[in-house]
């Protein structure tokens, strides 16, 4: 598509939507941007509790960038800033499940920050949106969103709903220790740092630059190409039922007093109608074979999958995971030797600066129906004084 058309059916004003998690709470943090010739304008910010009811006094035909941080969203910075996507996913997370994962990654460098989250959650918090009437096109993965405005901002520490960043030569993350909110000059527009990754996002829409990559990328193409579709059917279809209607007009005032052109319209009528029922019959079949695809993902989930569900859905707010292997290797894979397996066993490492809520967890996991045996086969303190620690659960055959 040209510049143009792009612009025309994106329009002239954006919406940044940040979904985190405070202490086990969801929020929302909504930012809504007007593009006024060479400059951005904030008409809306707002933070609000999440629920399955969009802001009424928002507009909901706006585009939407959405950039997930909650605690269903794992992010790990590595030492390697290799231009193969795999090879750095591989590096953070050896045994993660591709197919079950979507994945961003945000080279700096000489290292690297991946965030993972599973399909699923994606999807279907994606859904919940779009059943409120909001339209998403752009989904973005933990702090990774924050790349776009590394060129633009004159502060070298930049602190959102969650972490802190330091940006320059050696660029680096950190978790946000304080709930202080402080407002950023970003390119001479004044941002609370409640909204930055909103703003990071928007920006992803402005910017035809790509800041990150990773599989979220491919599904972002997915969702901006439905939405370019579903735009440009019902912006095209205004203009066509517009023109109809002034030539409609025209040939009644003009032409009222031929019979045969009467007749010619209402042929032309008859048609347009006979092709609406056509659009109506082609969108139920749309919509049938989307639920039948639908319903086979759903049935395709997995026992590992449905496990890790039950692991991730109750992790603490405070419990940052490194690694979590389902039937992890049971030594090093070596030629001419077969692959072995801890069967029936999960292996969890992380960090955590809340032991109590550590522990809870650790009950919680112990008391899971397809547990047998929990087991802390590690527990010290980190160079940052966070607690680290490595589990062993025991699942029942």
């Amino acid at each position: 598509m040209g510049l143009s058309l792009t612009n025309l059916l994106l329009g002239k004003h954006y919406t940044g939507i940040e979904h985190f998690s405070i202490k086990n709470e969801e929020m929302t943090a909504l930012l809504s941007i007007e593009k006024s010739k060479d400059e951005l304008v904030i008409k809306q910010a707002a933070v609000v509790a999440y629920t399955d009811t969009f802001p009424e006094d928002w507009d909901k035909s706006y585009p939407v960038s959405l950039v997930i941080t909650t605690n269903q969203v794992i992010q790990k910075e590595i030492a390697l800033a290799d231009p193969s996507d795999e090879k750095i996913i591989h590096k953070a997370f050896p045994n993660l499940q591709h197919d079950e994962f979507f994945y961003e990654i945000w080279r700096l460098k000489s290292r690297s920050i991946v965030a993972v989250s599973r399909k699923s959650y994606v999807n279907g918090l994606v859904a919940d949106y779009q059943k409120q009437g909001v339209s998403i096109i752009s989904v973005s993965l933990g702090i990774v969103s924050i790349a776009a405005m590394a060129g633009f901002s004159e502060e070298r520490t930049l602190a959102t709903n969650s972490h802190v960043v330091t940006l320059g030569e050696e660029t680096a993350i950190a978790p946000k220790q304080d709930e202080l909110s402080n407002t950023y000059s970003i390119n001479g527009l004044e941002i609370q740092s409640s909204h930055l990754l909103a703003f990071a996002g928007i920006l992803r829409l402005l910017i035809s630059t790509p800041f990150t990559s990773g599989t979220i990328q491919d599904y972002n193409r997915v969702v901006y190409d439905d939405y370019n579709q579903k735009t440009f059917f019902s912006k095209g279809f205004k203009v066509i039922i517009g023109v109809l209607l002034v030539l409609l007009l025209a040939n009644f005032f003009i032409f009222n007093h031929y019979y045969k052109k009467e007749q010619e319209i209402s042929e032309s009528l008859e048609l347009s109608k006979s092709s609406l029922e056509t659009i109506t019959k082609a969108k139920d079949r749309i919509r049938i074979k989307e639920q039948k695809v639908k319903n086979v993902v759903e049935l395709a989930s997995s026992k590992s999958s449905q496990i890790i569900n039950e692991i991730t859905r109750i992790i603490p707010a405070s419990i940052l995971l490194t690694e979590l292997a389902y039937h992890p290797l049971d030594k090093k894979i070596k030629v001419d030797e077969p692959i072995m397996t801890q069967e029936s066993t999960i292996e969890i490492s992380g960090t955590t600066v809340d032991n109590a809520s550590l522990t809870n967890w650790i009950e919680k996991l112990g008391k899971l129906k397809w547990v047998g045996q929990t087991v802390i086969t590690h527990f010290g303190k980190n160079e940052l004084n966070e607690t680290v620690f490595s589990l062993k659960l025991t699942l029942k055959k």
